[in-house]
């Protein structure tokens, strides 16, 4: 068998003929009559009106007879089968063997009818290479077991692998309806800053760079919280964003250090009101999905989920019951013994509520199918959220667990200036003893705060975590078109887990 350069020489000498002959093997603009789609759908009509029409895309497959062969020609909207004669090219026919390979873009003209089978066909009655493939397509590609391979040359991977691609359409959708969904309710897109002089909205740890026009230090953002707060400050009763964002934390099935959200903020609401939208947001992606407005269940990792409402509340402190620990019932050192006795890393100093949240990430989260509302958190893990009347230990939040992943964080956010800064400084603390996922203190904030933001809720939607789930991908690797890959020359190997 011939190797991948013996191959790609060959198609030098092919492209070499085509130029010596005067031809362009990339030309500027091609004749298209329109799409494959198109004349599918039109198929009975166009053979009818007998009229000459040019298609263009990609040689899928060759197949020789003698004086005349078929190919499959892909335009990315559908195939079409063309069907190349001696008799119907003349000298033309020869070019066919001498210039073409599977892989390149061609563009065939004719007439089209039904073969003795009744497979629509295109009688091709000239035809030109509109783009020369120079490296041979992969055989088999779907079933390459190398997925660092697969996730390094994506394009080839939608481009021999359906499923895949239908994945991706399918995500542009689940954003399209999250879109739609949030217009029709009234609120504004926003686009706020993804460099910025103190990183806030989430714990986290960001990504640093430097602008040399200004000689200042900037991070990518985290999240776009503090930014679209302002805009409740500025007067807008509803705002959203989706876009990206960037934390230089773990790669695994879960986690990408840039990854696309969903985060809205809806003055004079609460937590309470943020679910039931939540809600109405994901059964009309269902719905969607489903293509019935009635059909409230959906497979996600092999289980049938009903998403009818109401869906389960869970207060978080609750999840730890799962094993065994009653957290009312212990202190912060007795859960640092717990996590350590169970093998969890831990950062010096961590508060009780971290603990906490540590032991359920690592041994509760991913056996809750959901969907299922975590209501209620610690203080020390949600600097941004209001407390909850009469439990000053603990915050308005939620989080939706969904198919054993977290993909929406939301809060009753904290409007109060004074409460805010406080929260602000105890972090600032944590971050000199050694946690760099601690929120820094920005003073414009509370400045912001200080000119009075409405009462509100917000929510975070990790989209990503979303249509992973809802396509059947068995990591964020698999959602994320062009996830982030170690250089292929970098000595150390790449550390994910599947």
């Amino acid at each position: 068998m011939a190797s991948r350069e013996e191959l790609r020489t060959e198609r030098l000498k092919k492209l070499d003929l085509i130029t010596n002959a005067g031809g362009d093997p990339y030309p500027p603009r091609v004749r298209r009559s329109f799409s494959v789609s198109y004349a599918r759908e039109h198929f009975d009509q166009l053979v009818q009106e007998e009229k000459i029409v040019s298609l263009v895309g990609r040689l899928r497959a060759l197949r020789g007879h003698g004086k005349a062969c078929f190919a499959n020609i892909d335009d990315g909207t559908g195939t079409v089968q063309a069907y190349f004669t001696a008799d119907a090219l003349g000298k033309e026919y020869v070019r066919i063997a001498e210039t073409i390979d599977v892989g390149d873009f061609l563009q065939v003209e004719g007439v089209l009818f039904r073969t003795h089978t009744g497979e629509e066909t295109l009688r091709v009655s000239s035809f030109a290479i509109i783009a020369k493939s120079l490296l041979p397509l992969p055989d088999k590609w779907h079933s390459l077991q190398d997925k660092e391979e697969r996730l390094r040359k994506r394009y080839l991977d939608i481009l021999m692998n359906p499923d895949v691609k239908n994945r991706f359409v399918m995500r542009s959708t689940i954003i399209a309806r999250i879109r739609k969904f949030m217009e029709v309710g009234g609120f504004l897109e926003a686009e706020t800053p993804m460099l910025q002089a103190i990183p806030g909205g989430a714990l986290a740890r960001p990504f640093a760079t430097h602008l040399n026009a200004l000689d200042v230090d900037l991070y990518l953002r985290v999240a776009p919280e503090l930014y679209l707060k302002r805009l409740l400050v500025a007067g807008f009763e509803k705002v959203f964003e989706i876009g990206r964002n960037f934390r230089n934390e773990g790669i695994d099935r879960e986690h990408n250090p840039e990854f696309t959200m969903m985060e809205c903020y809806a003055a004079y609401w609460d937590y309470e009101k943020m679910m039931g939208f939540m809600e109405d947001l994901v059964l009309d992606i269902i719905h969607a999905l489903n293509n019935d407005e009635k059909n409230n269940q959906y497979a996600i990792g092999g289980k049938v989920i009903d998403f009818t409402r109401p869906w389960r509340r869970m207060p978080f402190t609750d999840t730890l019951k799962e094993i065994g620990i009653d957290y009312d019932a212990v202190t912060a050192e007795d859960l640092r013994q717990e996590a350590k006795k169970r093998g969890i890393a831990l950062k010096p100093a961590m508060p009780k509520g971290k603990l906490a949240d540590e032991l359920y990430k690592k041994f509760v989260r991913g056996k809750l199918d959901g969907p299922v509302f975590l209501v209620d958190h610690p203080l020390d893990i949600s600097p941004l959220a209001k407390k909850k009347p009469g439990n000053a230990d603990h915050v308005e939040r939620f989080q939706l667990v969904l198919g054993g992943m977290e993909i929406a964080n939301a809060f009753s956010e904290l409007n109060d200036p004074l409460d805010q800064k406080e929260r602000f400084i105890a972090q600032e603390k944590e971050r000199a003893i050694g946690d760099e996922e601690s929120h820094r203190l920005d003073e414009d904030f509370i400045e912001a705060l200080e000119y009075g933001m409405p009462p509100a809720a917000g929510l975070g939607l990790g989209i990503d975590r979303f249509a992973a789930l809802l396509t059947g991908a068995e990591n964020l690797r698999e959602i994320i078109l062009f996830p982030f890959m170690r250089p292929e020359n970098s000595p150390r190997q790449e550390k994910h887990n599947e």
